[in-house]
């Protein structure tokens, strides 16, 4: 959209209304710069939105700072080889000590059966004691662990919490005992949000197609829902780099408010941003749907 006229869309956009019959919904949103690297400076009045290409009033639009608890599911399946101590222990490290303030995390490894070796806690030094411990064994059991720990992570979230989970998969075989559409199914009602990585080259990695492609469907289909992230990367050596990628969704998520009609059988939402080479991320339309609806605010002086 050209500047003037998103400028002209921003300022047209009244106080949102209170009138009987309106309804705020809610939703979070990722900011990002064209590095992909997390925006957090953005303003409400930097913003517009749109939905079904109609501009609708922006109640609240602030940095969304509930905590956030985060279950980390970590290949450690025979498949990771020399790479886990090489590539995979430092960056997930790295990743739990990049974790914003406040946060709790789990982690899962897959490598034999899903296993949860660290449960929800704040302590981030406790992540390289246990992965550390631990040998790539056994095959990978990846969408067992992402049903069992999105399980685990509704059920252990503080009320309040923004939920996350944050997975790294390499191509070996894949051995879960449910299928792609139970383990997404599942997952999807159970986190806020899906970060993951995929790594294409892993040793003795000779998984069947579908094996390969199953977690990629799960991931790409997580990340899509909620406005997260999936990736398939090419070596182990870029997982420090793709799990970077990863912590700008994590630090740069914005709480938005708007007001709108009820009812509405379709909701596509579009995000516009009064800033160069900034990028909002949304949830797909059928997660936006399902997002709680929260009361209208009274006018002032009334009750």
């Amino acid at each position: 959209m050209p500047v003037l006229a998103l400028a002209a869309l921003l300022l047209g956009q009244a106080a949102p209304s209170t009138a009987p019959g309106t309804e705020v919904r809610a939703l979070t949103v990722t900011l990002l710069d064209d590095k992909g690297q997390e925006v957090t400076d953005v303003a409400p009045s930097d913003v517009a939105l749109l939905e079904n290409g109609v501009s609708r009033p922006i109640v609240s639009f602030k940095p969304d700072r509930r905590p956030l608890s985060v279950a980390v599911l970590v290949d450690t399946s025979a498949a990771v080889g020399s790479s886990y101590r090489l590539n995979v222990v430092d960056a997930v490290i790295g990743l739990i000590a990049r974790l914003p303030d406040g946060s709790r995390y789990a982690l899962w490894t897959t490598g034999d059966r899903p296993t949860k070796v660290r449960d929800f806690g704040d302590d981030r030094g406790a992540a390289a004691a246990a992965l550390k411990m631990i040998a790539p064994q056994g095959g990978n059991y990846m969408l067992d662990a992402i049903d069992e720990a999105s399980r685990d992570l509704r059920k252990s979230g503080r009320e309040g919490d923004r939920t996350a989970l944050v997975a790294l998969s390499f191509m070996g075989p894949e051995f879960s005992s449910i299928d792609k559409y139970r383990s997404a199914e599942v997952a999807q009602g159970n986190a806020d949000l899906f970060l993951s990585v995929q790594v294409e080259a892993a040793e003795g990695a000779d998984a069947d197609f579908e094996m390969r492609t199953n977690v990629g469907y799960v991931m790409d289909r997580l990340a899509k829902a909620t406005g997260g992230r999936f990736e398939t990367i090419m070596s182990p050596m870029g997982v420090d780099t793709a799990l970077r990628r990863l912590t700008a969704h994590l630090r740069s998520a914005y709480r938005l408010l708007y007001a709108t009609v009820p009812d509405l059988k379709k909701r596509d939402l579009e995000l516009r941003v009064a800033r160069k080479d900034t990028k909002a991320v949304l949830p797909a339309a059928s997660t936006r749907e399902a997002t709680p609806r929260e009361p209208v605010p009274a006018a002032p002086g009334t009750r």
